[in-house]
Protein backbone atom coordinates (compact mmCIF):
# COMPACT_ATOMS: atom_id res chain seq x y z
CA UNK A 1 0.00 0.00 0.00
CA UNK A 2 1.39 3.51 -0.98
CA UNK A 3 2.61 5.85 1.68
CA UNK A 4 0.89 9.03 2.39
CA UNK A 5 2.45 12.01 3.42
CA UNK A 6 3.64 15.59 3.31
CA UNK A 7 6.19 16.68 0.67
CA UNK A 8 8.75 17.60 2.73
CA UNK A 9 8.49 14.25 4.21
CA UNK A 10 8.05 12.24 1.61
CA UNK A 11 11.13 13.73 -0.36
CA UNK A 12 13.25 13.76 2.88
CA UNK A 13 12.54 9.68 2.71
CA UNK A 14 12.84 9.38 -0.57
CA UNK A 15 15.10 11.35 -2.20
CA UNK A 16 18.84 11.25 -2.06
CA UNK A 17 22.35 12.26 -3.91
CA UNK A 18 22.73 10.03 -6.92
CA UNK A 19 19.28 9.17 -7.29
CA UNK A 20 18.15 8.71 -10.83
CA UNK A 21 14.69 10.41 -11.05
CA UNK A 22 11.64 10.67 -14.18
CA UNK A 23 9.88 13.70 -14.21
CA UNK A 24 6.60 13.62 -15.38
CA UNK A 25 5.29 16.45 -17.38
CA UNK A 26 5.98 18.55 -20.43
CA UNK A 27 6.44 21.97 -22.03
CA UNK A 28 5.02 24.00 -19.19
CA UNK A 29 2.14 21.55 -18.11
CA UNK A 30 1.59 18.88 -15.51
CA UNK A 31 5.15 19.44 -13.78
CA UNK A 32 5.48 18.14 -10.25
CA UNK A 33 6.83 21.69 -9.30
CA UNK A 34 6.37 21.73 -5.21
CA UNK A 35 8.80 18.57 -4.93
CA UNK A 36 11.32 20.72 -7.25
CA UNK A 37 10.59 23.26 -4.68
CA UNK A 38 11.29 20.93 -1.78
CA UNK A 39 14.01 19.33 -3.57
CA UNK A 40 15.91 22.88 -3.67
CA UNK A 41 14.88 24.06 -0.20
CA UNK A 42 16.07 20.67 1.51
CA UNK A 43 19.43 21.05 -0.86
CA UNK A 44 19.99 17.88 -2.19
CA UNK A 45 22.31 17.46 -4.74
CA UNK A 46 23.93 14.82 -7.72
CA UNK A 47 20.83 14.17 -9.11
CA UNK A 48 20.33 12.16 -12.68
CA UNK A 49 17.36 13.32 -14.29
CA UNK A 50 15.75 11.87 -17.34
CA UNK A 51 12.58 14.02 -18.50
CA UNK A 52 11.41 13.72 -22.10
CA UNK A 53 10.82 17.58 -21.97
CA UNK A 54 12.38 19.83 -19.68
CA UNK A 55 11.17 23.85 -18.77
CA UNK A 56 11.54 25.34 -15.06
CA UNK A 57 11.42 22.66 -13.52
CA UNK A 58 15.03 21.59 -14.88
CA UNK A 59 15.96 24.79 -14.90
CA UNK A 60 15.52 25.51 -11.36
CA UNK A 61 17.18 22.78 -10.47
CA UNK A 62 20.18 23.61 -12.83
CA UNK A 63 20.26 27.17 -11.44
CA UNK A 64 21.05 25.81 -7.84
CA UNK A 65 23.91 23.06 -9.13
CA UNK A 66 21.63 19.94 -8.06
CA UNK A 67 21.84 17.95 -11.16
CA UNK A 68 24.96 15.98 -12.29
CA UNK A 69 23.65 14.44 -15.43
CA UNK A 70 20.61 15.18 -17.49
CA UNK A 71 18.67 12.94 -19.72
CA UNK A 72 16.02 15.05 -22.33
CA UNK A 73 15.08 16.16 -25.96
CA UNK A 74 14.61 19.56 -25.10
CA UNK A 75 14.81 22.29 -22.04
CA UNK A 76 13.35 25.62 -22.61
CA UNK A 77 10.32 27.53 -21.63
CA UNK A 78 7.60 27.55 -24.80
CA UNK A 79 6.88 30.64 -25.37
CA UNK A 80 9.30 32.78 -23.36
CA UNK A 81 12.50 31.91 -24.66
CA UNK A 82 15.38 29.88 -23.59
CA UNK A 83 16.29 28.35 -20.35
CA UNK A 84 19.02 30.53 -18.86
CA UNK A 85 20.28 27.87 -16.42
CA UNK A 86 20.53 25.39 -19.00
CA UNK A 87 22.12 27.23 -21.39
CA UNK A 88 25.12 28.14 -19.06
CA UNK A 89 25.37 24.52 -17.16
CA UNK A 90 25.65 22.87 -21.12
CA UNK A 91 27.37 25.25 -23.04
CA UNK A 92 29.48 27.47 -21.16
CA UNK A 93 30.48 26.09 -17.46
CA UNK A 94 30.00 22.63 -18.82
CA UNK A 95 29.23 21.68 -15.19
CA UNK A 96 26.57 18.75 -16.14
CA UNK A 97 26.62 15.62 -18.07
CA UNK A 98 24.11 16.19 -20.73
CA UNK A 99 22.99 12.91 -22.64
CA UNK A 100 20.34 14.14 -25.51
CA UNK A 101 18.02 12.24 -26.78
CA UNK A 102 15.20 12.52 -29.69
CA UNK A 103 11.77 12.59 -28.98
CA UNK A 104 10.86 9.00 -30.11
CA UNK A 105 13.82 7.47 -29.00
CA UNK A 106 13.38 8.68 -25.75
CA UNK A 107 9.91 7.51 -25.80
CA UNK A 108 10.60 4.39 -26.96
CA UNK A 109 13.54 4.51 -23.83
CA UNK A 110 10.85 4.60 -21.37
CA UNK A 111 8.73 1.42 -23.37
CA UNK A 112 11.28 -0.22 -22.84
CA UNK A 113 12.44 -0.05 -19.38
CA UNK A 114 8.80 -0.54 -18.57
CA UNK A 115 8.54 -3.83 -20.65
CA UNK A 116 12.05 -5.09 -18.63
CA UNK A 117 14.00 -5.42 -21.73
CA UNK A 118 17.80 -4.00 -22.01
CA UNK A 119 17.61 -2.10 -25.24
CA UNK A 120 15.34 -1.13 -27.99
CA UNK A 121 15.81 -0.88 -32.22
CA UNK A 122 15.04 2.17 -33.93
CA UNK A 123 15.62 3.18 -37.73
CA UNK A 124 14.65 6.50 -36.86
CA UNK A 125 18.16 7.29 -35.83
CA UNK A 126 20.08 6.15 -38.70
CA UNK A 127 22.02 8.63 -40.48
CA UNK A 128 21.85 11.06 -37.02
CA UNK A 129 24.92 12.66 -35.64
CA UNK A 130 23.37 12.19 -32.46
CA UNK A 131 24.12 8.37 -33.15
CA UNK A 132 28.16 9.67 -32.97
CA UNK A 133 27.24 11.91 -29.76
CA UNK A 134 26.12 8.93 -28.06
CA UNK A 135 28.59 5.98 -27.29
CA UNK A 136 25.69 4.05 -26.23
CA UNK A 137 23.86 4.12 -29.09
CA UNK A 138 24.70 1.21 -31.15
CA UNK A 139 24.31 0.38 -35.15
CA UNK A 140 23.01 -3.21 -34.94
CA UNK A 141 21.99 -5.33 -38.02
CA UNK A 142 18.63 -7.29 -37.59
CA UNK A 143 17.18 -9.55 -40.37
CA UNK A 144 19.20 -7.53 -42.85
CA UNK A 145 18.35 -4.19 -42.09
CA UNK A 146 19.99 -1.87 -39.87
CA UNK A 147 19.01 -0.20 -36.70
CA UNK A 148 20.03 1.80 -33.86
CA UNK A 149 19.98 -0.23 -30.68
CA UNK A 150 19.30 2.65 -27.66
CA UNK A 151 19.76 1.49 -23.79
CA UNK A 152 16.31 1.09 -22.01
CA UNK A 153 15.40 3.87 -19.61
CA UNK A 154 15.18 2.66 -15.71
CA UNK A 155 15.09 5.30 -12.98
CA UNK A 156 15.02 4.52 -9.43
CA UNK A 157 12.12 6.85 -8.93
CA UNK A 158 9.02 8.64 -10.90
CA UNK A 159 7.41 11.62 -10.32
CA UNK A 160 4.72 13.28 -11.31
CA UNK A 161 1.54 15.39 -10.43
CA UNK A 162 -2.15 13.94 -10.91
CA UNK A 163 -6.01 15.06 -9.68
CA UNK A 164 -6.61 12.81 -7.34
CA UNK A 165 -6.12 9.60 -4.90
CA UNK A 166 -7.67 7.30 -2.93
CA UNK A 167 -6.97 5.94 0.41
CA UNK A 168 -5.39 2.63 -1.28
CA UNK A 169 -3.07 4.22 -3.62
CA UNK A 170 -5.18 4.67 -6.57
CA UNK A 171 -4.60 7.64 -8.24
CA UNK A 172 -7.27 9.31 -10.89
CA UNK A 173 -7.23 11.71 -13.59
CA UNK A 174 -11.10 13.12 -13.91
CA UNK A 175 -10.57 13.33 -18.29
CA UNK A 176 -8.00 11.40 -20.44
CA UNK A 177 -5.71 13.88 -21.85
CA UNK A 178 -3.37 14.27 -24.58
CA UNK A 179 -0.72 14.88 -21.79
CA UNK A 180 -1.46 12.19 -19.74
CA UNK A 181 1.38 10.28 -21.84
CA UNK A 182 4.21 12.37 -20.77
CA UNK A 183 3.27 11.32 -17.04
CA UNK A 184 2.73 7.60 -17.49
CA UNK A 185 5.68 6.82 -19.38
CA UNK A 186 8.23 7.98 -17.54
CA UNK A 187 6.13 6.34 -14.58
CA UNK A 188 6.00 2.94 -15.24
CA UNK A 189 9.46 2.36 -16.47
CA UNK A 190 10.98 3.18 -12.67
CA UNK A 191 11.25 1.24 -9.79
CA UNK A 192 9.29 3.56 -7.50
CA UNK A 193 6.51 6.01 -8.13
CA UNK A 194 6.05 9.03 -6.15
CA UNK A 195 2.50 10.86 -6.83
CA UNK A 196 1.66 14.75 -5.95
CA UNK A 197 -2.47 14.81 -6.02
CA UNK A 198 -4.24 17.88 -6.21
CA UNK A 199 -6.24 15.98 -3.39
CA UNK A 200 -6.33 12.91 -1.31
CA UNK A 201 -10.01 11.00 -1.57
CA UNK A 202 -11.84 8.30 0.27
CA UNK A 203 -12.26 5.18 -1.68
CA UNK A 204 -16.09 5.48 -1.89
CA UNK A 205 -14.75 8.57 -4.11
CA UNK A 206 -12.59 6.90 -5.96
CA UNK A 207 -14.85 4.10 -6.96
CA UNK A 208 -17.60 6.23 -8.11
CA UNK A 209 -14.95 8.08 -10.59
CA UNK A 210 -14.77 4.87 -12.03
CA UNK A 211 -18.78 4.70 -12.01
CA UNK A 212 -18.48 8.00 -13.90
CA UNK A 213 -16.36 6.58 -16.23
CA UNK A 214 -13.25 7.94 -15.31
CA UNK A 215 -10.02 5.39 -15.61
CA UNK A 216 -7.69 5.22 -13.15
CA UNK A 217 -4.14 6.74 -13.89
CA UNK A 218 -1.80 4.58 -12.13
CA UNK A 219 -3.33 1.48 -9.86
CA UNK A 220 -1.97 1.08 -6.52
CA UNK A 221 0.12 -1.59 -7.27
CA UNK A 222 2.25 1.01 -9.02
CA UNK A 223 1.94 3.65 -6.57
CA UNK A 224 4.67 4.12 -3.41
CA UNK A 225 4.43 7.13 -2.65
CA UNK A 226 1.30 10.14 -2.19
CA UNK A 227 1.48 13.78 -1.09
CA UNK A 228 -1.85 16.21 -1.13
CA UNK A 229 -0.55 18.89 -3.04
CA UNK A 230 -3.21 21.48 -4.04
CA UNK A 231 -1.75 23.37 -7.26
CA UNK A 232 1.23 21.11 -6.71
CA UNK A 233 1.92 21.87 -10.63
CA UNK A 234 1.82 25.24 -10.52
CA UNK A 235 3.46 27.58 -12.13
CA UNK A 236 2.81 24.92 -14.99
CA UNK A 237 -0.34 24.30 -16.05
CA UNK A 238 -2.71 21.21 -15.40
CA UNK A 239 -5.72 20.84 -17.90
CA UNK A 240 -8.80 21.77 -16.85
CA UNK A 241 -8.12 22.65 -13.90
CA UNK A 242 -5.98 25.36 -14.12
CA UNK A 243 -3.72 27.12 -17.08
CA UNK A 244 0.62 27.32 -16.96
CA UNK A 245 1.16 30.91 -15.28
CA UNK A 246 2.68 32.51 -18.08
CA UNK A 247 2.88 35.81 -16.11
CA UNK A 248 4.90 33.91 -14.08
CA UNK A 249 7.13 31.94 -16.22
CA UNK A 250 8.20 35.50 -17.60
CA UNK A 251 8.99 36.36 -14.67
CA UNK A 252 11.16 33.25 -13.92
CA UNK A 253 13.29 34.36 -17.09
CA UNK A 254 13.76 37.80 -16.23
CA UNK A 255 14.98 37.25 -13.10
CA UNK A 256 17.17 33.52 -13.77
CA UNK A 257 18.84 35.98 -16.39
CA UNK A 258 21.25 37.56 -13.31
CA UNK A 259 22.54 35.52 -10.37
CA UNK A 260 21.63 38.44 -7.72
CA UNK A 261 18.22 38.73 -9.05
CA UNK A 262 17.91 34.76 -9.74
CA UNK A 263 18.78 34.71 -5.70
CA UNK A 264 15.61 36.95 -4.79
CA UNK A 265 13.86 34.37 -6.87
CA UNK A 266 14.36 31.94 -4.61
CA UNK A 267 13.84 33.66 -1.46
CA UNK A 268 10.38 34.84 -2.97
CA UNK A 269 8.99 31.91 -4.63
CA UNK A 270 10.48 28.64 -3.23
CA UNK A 271 11.89 29.69 0.26
CA UNK A 272 9.19 32.73 1.22
CA UNK A 273 5.89 32.91 1.46
CA UNK A 274 5.31 34.19 -2.46
CA UNK A 275 4.85 30.79 -3.78
CA UNK A 276 2.37 29.25 -1.58
CA UNK A 277 0.11 32.95 -2.06
CA UNK A 278 0.42 32.55 -5.87
CA UNK A 279 -1.26 28.85 -5.53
Amino acid sequence: MAVIGTVEDLVKRVITPNKKISFGGAALFLKPMEVVREIIRQGIKELEIYTLIGDLDIDLLLGVNAVKELHSSYVGLPMVGMAKHFRNAIEKEQSVIFKEWTELSMVRAFQAGAMGTPAIMLRSLLGSDLVKLREDFEEVTYGGKEYIQVPAIVPDLAIVHAYAADKNGNVYYPKHHALDEFSTLPAHCAKELFVTVEKVITNEEGRKLIQQGQATMFSSIDTDFIAETPKGAWPSGFPPFYASDMGHIMTYSGMSQMPETFEIYLQEYVFGTQEAENR
